[in-house]
């Protein structure tokens, strides 16, 4: 008999094509016992189908790659707190719990959850820099992004347009970018808003410390130098261990350039602040990171509620203060976490389930609220780390998540000593690059309308970021809609002679999209102006072959129009309409005032006589 494997993406209804008649019983026992059981498992938690592949092998790709994604992702964490505006060790409090939870619940080897410049944004946003206010997002940004995979809801990403996305992350890079400004130049700036920050920044340029500034300029230099490294291809194979221990040493040296980076200035700055220059002690060289809680958070739920002062803030009032980040924050996440992972599955030959990746950012920011996490994704650098180190199995953000708590644990005391100017160094090094300027040229050669929601987007964005992506979406709806409320309509006059004598013209209407309810009044307009424009018309032949369905509305308009038209002894003939349009015209209309028609031919021999 012959064999049939059954995957969980595969339909009953095709598997019942490759087994017997006689044995279908058996085979619909199989299934049922299957979908009951470890067929139920691994839709639940994906890890059941590698866990009983995993090799040692595995286990050696996968250590290396974890640790060089946890090298990059500490400097990283400290520097997006930054952004997030939250004290620096909550960027390491949300770096860990991701790597563990989507090991058992991801779908993609390659993605790493954690962190990132658009989410600590986000966060600056619509935190407020309140660890309370903070961790309610966390929670019900990660409550939103589970129930949307458990009920299969990705769909409402698709009314977020690549050139919206696009618009987004150009103008949050620059945010980014410009917002670490003041930690280059070691000035302080009361401003949370971009253009207002930007300026107070530039005004105190005069009071710039120049120990920052030349720390951050070489720290920057020496991350695109690193970045650039990383790129080069060698066309000749080594020659000697040495050659090849030195091809390794650089790829990982560059890999690993944001902890290089921020290691060699934080030893700099311990070097310099230890030796108590007099300069030091009364003007101060480094601004550093200074004094970081030690130790791994509690693991508590969120509080809904906070002390300031002699005022209680309830929980209503700091979900009101978030306000329209309950939207903006989760959709943001899973769709970079999302781009990300079909990006890379589809590069490297394997696919990932969307909604299961729904569930595992969802659960990742619910436990994460529990550690004090802000709201993470998936990293579009880490990630690329991650797959370029060899990692064969979401297991390595387990020991990505393992370095980040040794050191939470044992390293906090040292962070004291990192210059602030080398994490803006570190953020702006990789912002830089999201910049998307491609995207831009692409749709300037291909379809210029859709720069309209990238630039609308793009500069709404340094207003108000979530004006800035509804705005964009807007403009992408009327886009979208435009074609559906003014449908192209064509037509052509032809003069066939009447019985009388009289030169009267047929008017042939040719319909090249759908027609719903926004377009009746084009449709009927259109035709007016037509019958207006030739003064003498005999019929009116609407072509339907491009018209799926209509509604009500269009019938309704449909049927007036030609009643009125009878009025004037214009005869309306529909042309190929299919049976559904027909029945739907007929329980509508007075049967007598549209005549039907097969096809256009039937219709010029009407036209003809």
């Amino acid at each position: 008999m012959p064999t049939t494997q059954y995957s969980a993406d595969e339909d009953d209804s095709e598997q019942t094509l490759l087994v017997p008649k006689n044995d279908k019983n058996t085979y619909w026992s199989r299934i049922a016992q299957k979908c009951t059981g470890l067929e139920l498992l691994s839709r639940i938690f994906p890890c059941i189908l590698w866990i009983p592949k995993y090799s040692l092998h595995w286990l050696q790709c996968d250590i290396i790659a974890g640790l060089t994604v946890g090298l990059t992702v500490i400097p990283q964490g400290l520097a997006y707190a930054q952004i997030a505006d939250l004290p620096v060790q909550y960027g390491l409090y949300s770096a860990f719990m991701g790597g563990f939870v989507y090991c058992i619940l991801g779908t993609s080897k390659d993605v790493t959850l954690g962190p990132t410049a658009i989410m600590s944004l986000l966060v600056h946003s619509y935190g407020d820099g309140d660890p309370v206010q903070v961790l309610i997002l966390t929670l019900l940004s990660g409550c939103i992004q589970f129930v949307m995979g458990v009920f299969h809801l990705g769909f409402f990403m698709w009314f977020l347009s690549i050139p919206v996305i696009s618009g987004f992350t150009s103008a949050a890079a620059i945010t980014i970018g410009f917002g670490q400004l003041k930690h280059v130049l070691g000035v302080k700036t009361n401003s949370s808003s971009f253009i207002p920050e930007v300026i107070e920044a530039f005004e105190h340029l005069p009071q710039a410390n120049l120990w920052d500034v030349t720390l951050g300029l070489c720290c920057f230099t020496l991350l695109l130098l690193l970045r650039f490294t990383n790129k080069i291809r060698y066309t000749q194979p080594p020659t000697s261990a040495c050659q090849a221990a030195a091809r390794k040493f650089l790829w990982f040296i560059s890999i690993g350039r944001n902890a290089v980076i921020v290691i060699c200035a934080a030893a700099l700055a311990y070097a310099i602040h230890t030796q108590h220059l007099l300069i030091c002690e009364t003007d101060g060289c480094f601004t550093l990171t200074g004094n970081i809680d030690q130790g791994l958070p509690p693991f508590k739920a969120p509080k809904f509620s906070e002390v300031n002062g002699n005022e209680t803030i309830s929980a209503s009032e700091l979900m009101e203060r978030i306000g329209v980040g309950f939207a903006i924050v989760p959709l943001m996440g899973i769709l970079e976490s999302v781009a990300i992972g079909k990006a890379f599955a589809r590069k490297n030959g394997y696919s990932i389930n969307v909604n299961q990746e729904m569930i595992a950012i969802g659960t990742s920011n619910i436990l994460g609220s529990f550690v004090s996490s802000y709201p993470i994704t998936g990293s579009f650098s880490r990630t690329a780390i991650n797959a370029q180190s060899g990692v064969e199995t979401p297991a390595g953000g387990v020991f990505t998540g393992i370095l980040v708590i040794l050191g939470l644990a044992f390293l906090t005391p040292t962070f004291f000593y990192i210059p602030k100017a080398a994490l803006a160094a570190v953020i702006i090094s990789a912002v830089i690059f999201m910049v998307d300027t491609g995207t831009v040229y692409r749709l300037w050669k291909s379809h210029k309308v859709d720069l309209i929601p990238l630039f609308v987007t793009f500069f709404m964005c340094f207003w108000e970021i979530p004006y800035g992506i509804l705005g964009g979406m807007a403009v992408s709806l009327m886009i979208l809609l435009y074609p559906v409320a003014l449908p192209q309509i064509t037509y052509d006059s032809v003069l066939p002679i009447s019985g009388d004598g009289e030169e009267k013209e047929t008017l042939l209407f040719y319909i090249k999209n759908g027609l719903s309810f926004p377009a009746a009044e084009h449709l009927c307009s259109s035709t007016k102006a037509a019958i207006l424009k030739s003064g003498n018309v005999l019929r009116i032949v609407y072509d339907f072959q491009h018209v799926a369905a209509i509604d009500y509305t269009v019938a309704i308009a449909l049927c007036e129009l030609a009643s009125d038209l009878q009025k004037d002894e214009i005869q309306v003939l529909v042309v190929s309409a299919s049976q559904d349009i027909q029945e739907c015209l007929n329980s509508t209309c007075d049967m007598e005032v549209l005549t039907f028609m097969k096809d256009f031919a039937a219709a010029m021999r009407t036209v003809a006589e």
